[in-house]
């Protein structure tokens, strides 16, 4: 949660920045490991780490670069049998102005290390994955389709290939096109734990100052779990607003959401530390709704502590 929490502390305590700021934006390292989505992405990549080489470099292939002097050609391509791993070394690429071996496309891969190589695996199945979603999405009815999710995952496309062709082993910078976290000055744990300071803080609250922290600390987590609304066409008041929600969205997507899918995405951020009071004026009515529909579906699930606070002590 940040700075130690005390009575004694004026609310403005809580608005200063750690001495290293990225401490605090970044979710538990333990996430990956509780996170169903990013634990069956992780073994799907397993398993194809598993397979022998040539099937390997016949993927990676398709996204690297000719390195023969003087040649243009972005990206690996050929024809023949997809299932033959060995034999397609010897063929030439097929795209316009290269013909050369596809053995030209990886001799900068053959003196990088096997932990250098398998985060180039990886970028590459993220890619694969990245372009398959986008197939989905233009085949949906155009009623259906949402312009700003497609812009995004077509951002995050562009970005990881040309990571794969201009330095496959560094990792893909996507803050030219949607800047670096956090977003506003004053984000929304802090404000949170500023509101329990001034709100709670006296003896006339109907919580204690001690269970209202420990209010916010569950609100905080469940809201760096919680999918946030899809952008619509619905208007809102500018003035009301620095920018608009599918600004935002679209920077929770890069920096919150696609790292679960896209792994070679790092780190993932927390919403609640990078995101303030634009974002919660976006989407505190729907976190709400959603929040109070979860917990009396979920409540029978609970252990008598976390039951106590989110069923009697967390305002609905």
């Amino acid at each position: 949660m940040g700075a130690t929490m005390s009575r004694r502390h004026r609310p403005e305590t809580f608005w200063r920045q750690s001495l290293n700021p990225d401490d605090n934006l970044i979710h538990p390292k333990n996430w990956k490991a509780n996170d169903p989505l990013y634990r069956y992405l992780e073994l799907k990549r397993e398993k194809l780490e598993d397979r022998d080489l040539g099937t390997i470099m016949r993927m990676v292939v398709m996204y690297c670069p000719c390195q023969a002097s003087r040649c243009k050609c972005k990206a690996g391509n050929f024809m023949g049998d997809k299932h033959n791993t060995e034999g397609w070394t010897h063929s030439n690429c097929i795209r316009s102005g290269c013909n050369h071996l596809l053995s030209d496309h990886t001799l900068h891969l053959t003196s990088a290390s096997r932990t250098k190589f398998m985060a180039l695996v990886k970028l590459v199945f993220d890619i694969n994955n990245i372009k398959a979603s986008l197939e989905i999405a233009y085949q949906k009815p155009k009623s259906q389709r949402n312009i700003v999710i497609e812009e995004v995952y077509n951002s995050v496309y562009k970005v990881l290939c040309k990571s794969v062709r201009g330095d496959p082993f560094k990792a893909p910078n996507f803050d030219k096109i949607y800047g670096s976290p956090p977003y506003e000055k004053i984000h929304i744990e802090q404000i949170l734990i500023n509101f329990c300071m001034r709100f709670f803080g006296s003896n006339k609250a109907v919580l204690t100052f001690e269970e209202a922290l420990m209010v916010t600390k569950i609100v905080l987590h469940l809201f760096n779990s919680w999918m946030w609304t899809i952008p619509d066409n619905k208007s809102h008041d500018q003035h009301l607003y620095s920018n608009s929600y599918s600004f935002y969205y679209s920077r929770y997507m890069v920096h919150c959401a696609i790292p679960r899918l896209s792994h070679s995405i790092s780190p993932r951020y927390q919403a609640t530390a990078i995101f303030g009071s634009d974002v919660l004026k976006y989407t505190l009515k729907s976190f709400s709704n959603e929040l109070q529909v979860w917990c009396y579906k979920s409540n029978i699930m609970w252990n008598e502590h976390t039951n106590l606070y989110c069923m009697t002590k967390m305002p609905m």
